[in-house]
């Protein structure tokens, strides 16, 4: 190789190593610009991911706000709505708000609920743990909704319902006549309408299992135990253990506490409490009366549904579960203070070849107290379709003066009430109100209000048309 080609060689190589190290300058140059323009670009994604989270966050809380409000605004109505129609009494804005709920759940209108007539119903408690399925607990019960009382009567388990005293036995006693009828509910059912005279139709005989279950649901009822009870019968497999005293009664504790009748000493209830079944009775109701006023919290409002399939699926009854719902709204109200309770009047006496014991009623008293228990309420519950201005009202001023006379007439026909007869009289201190026809009581005590007190009275209704005189008096001047 000539010595030109040499150089020329030699040139191309440094040119060659120029134009590479050109090369390899300008890649490592893209390189650092295109993560530069990558760095650039993840920097915007993540930007644009941060502002999209970011404002997600901020719909979400505004969303929350806007769910709060609306919340604390309809709260705000409701409790404006429950306040202005019981006059923010907290005591009736609950329960007003307890049977609003409960329409709600089961479907109800304010006009169902003051169609609801009055429901009869015998109560029994029977033990199926022996080998005699007898009825420990028998009660008759009535609720009237309309007037929001309620009536218990307690049927000794004894009580002769036979045909004759001289050859009474066993199967005399009200208690036999569920097991030696095959257990047929509507066999006691007549016999505790004869002993009443009441038309009942309804019956629930309950299990120990409904008991256990209810009670149980609730959280348990708190309970005033009288005595201290202790008695076991491997026959029954029954145990009793209870203290005297305030409690909280389970499930378990209430099944000892109703069927406990004697401890293993043979002790029982004391003759001031009401001995033998006199005070099992009483202990019964009591109960019962706690378990019903415990229940009717606005705290089980969710658990109506629960604890109405609890007693269905443990009782035997013709009360239809629907029928039943109808009236859980008007129950919700009941005050437990209205409910009146009694044990059917009569004796412990021997009767028949064998004396054994038997109770025997007084059928006079029984009498009065099925009129001032039960049909002196069903004549109130009819009474309580009577409007205000179905009344005839005569009102008399006794005052002397006649302004107030005036205004407390006017105030009166402001309330609706229909004033047909107005007048003098002689001069009287108090002011009285007299309700001549019996039509409602709660009428009564509206109009004394409306007149800010006065005294109530009942008068005779011969030769009247009106329904209530007020005879205005010199303490309203």
């Amino acid at each position: 190789m000539s010595r030109r080609e040499i150089r020329e060689r030699e040139e191309r190589e440094v040119l060659e190593r120029k134009y590479r190290a050109k090369q390899e300058k300008k890649k490592v140059k893209d390189n650092k610009k295109n993560k530069s323009k990558l760095k650039s670009i993840n920097s915007k994604k993540s930007k644009s991911q941060s502002n999209i989270f970011i404002k997600l966050i901020k719909l979400i809380i505004k969303t929350i706000l806007i769910v709060i409000f609306i919340v604390c605004l309809l709260a705000g109505i409701l409790i404006g709505y429950l306040g202005v129609k019981t006059a923010w009494n907290k005591k009736e804005m609950l329960k007003l708000f307890a049977k609003e709920t409960t329409m709600m759940i089961t479907g109800q209108t304010k006009e169902d609920i003051d169609n609801l007539k009055p429901i009869y119903c015998l109560v029994m408690g029977v033990s199926k743990d022996i080998d005699v399925q007898l009825t420990d607990t028998i009660m008759v019960c009535a609720y009237y909704p309309k007037t929001q009382q309620a009536s218990m009567l307690s049927i000794p388990r004894d009580t002769f319902i036979g045909n004759s005293e001289y050859s009474a036995r066993g199967n005399d006693k009200i208690n036999s006549v569920y097991a030696s009828n095959g257990n047929d509910p509507k066999a006691t059912l007549k016999k505790v309408e004869k002993l009443t005279g009441l038309d009942i139709d309804n019956y629930v005989v309950i299990d120990n299992k409904a008991l256990v279950k209810l009670v149980d649901k609730i959280g348990g009822v708190y309970f005033n135990v009288p005595i201290n009870m202790k008695y076991d019968s491997k026959k029954q497999d029954l145990h009793i253990n209870l203290k005297k005293g305030y409690q909280k009664i389970d499930g378990k504790k209430a099944e000892q506490l109703l069927r406990f009748r004697k401890n293993n000493n043979h002790t029982g209830y004391p003759a001031s409490y009401g001995s033998d079944d006199y005070g099992r009775m009483r202990t019964q109701r009591d109960f019962i009366t706690e378990t019903i006023k415990q229940t009717l919290q606005i705290k089980n409002i969710t658990k109506i549904n629960d604890l109405i399939k609890i007693v269905f699926d443990h009782v035997d009854t013709n009360l239809d579960v629907n029928e039943v719902l109808n009236y859980i709204p008007a129950a919700v109200e009941f005050d437990i203070k209205n409910i009146e309770s009694a044990t059917l009047p009569g004796e412990s006496t021997r009767l028949g070849p064998s004396e054994l014991w038997f109770f025997k009623q007084y059928e006079k008293q029984t009498d009065d107290i099925i009129d001032k228990m039960f049909l002196f309420n069903e004549k109130n519950e009819n009474n309580s379709k009577v409007s205000v201005e179905d009344l005839t009202i005569q009102v008399l001023n006794g005052t002397g003066e006649s302004d107030e006379y005036e205004k407390i007439i006017k105030r009166l026909e402001n309330k609706g009430y229909n004033i047909i007869e107005t007048g003098r009289t002689n001069i009287n201190k108090n002011t009285k109100i007299i309700s001549r026809t019996g039509k409602s009581e709660k009428f009564s005590n509206d109009i004394s209000k409306i007149l800010k007190g006065a005294d109530i009275k009942t008068g005779s209704s011969d030769d009247y048309k009106i329904d209530y005189t007020i005879v205005i008096g010199q303490d309203k001047i």
